[in-house]
């Protein structure tokens, strides 16, 4: 019995694609996704060597704090938790504009140059 191939080459695609989609390396649930909410919190204290500014997402189901690392790693943590508290009231660890309030400026020839002159 002939087995056509455009069956057979759809089948392993599918096979392809989803053993793909399977060795994606897990990220844990605490590492904030691209959203800015998040679902689990980090139970571990960050060292404050590693944190180089936060965020607030207390609007969401699950109120965070979220710290940035120096490796541009989002990490949510709980607002409550002694720790967070001593590291947010650190006039040296800046709070960042959350993602979803970003503003984007519009670059015009003139906005250049006077980026450039107040710069240099």
């Amino acid at each position: 019995m002939k087995v056509s191939e455009a069956p057979l080459s759809l089948l392993i695609l599918i096979l392809i694609i989803t053993s793909a989609s399977c060795s994606q390396p897990k990220v844990p649930e605490w590492l904030n996704t691209p959203s800015t909410c998040c679902l689990k919190f980090c139970e571990k204290v960050l060292p404050r060597r590693l944190v180089v500014g936060y965020r607030k997402a207390l609007n969401c189901d699950l109120p965070a704090i979220i710290f940035i690392t120096k490796r541009n790693r989002e990490v949510c943590t709980h607002p409550s938790d002694n720790w967070v508290q001593e590291y947010i009231k650190n006039p040296n660890l800046p709070l960042l504009p959350s993602r979803n309030l970003a503003t984007v400026k519009i670059i015009t020839a003139k906005n250049d140059a006077q980026l450039l002159n107040s710069q240099g």
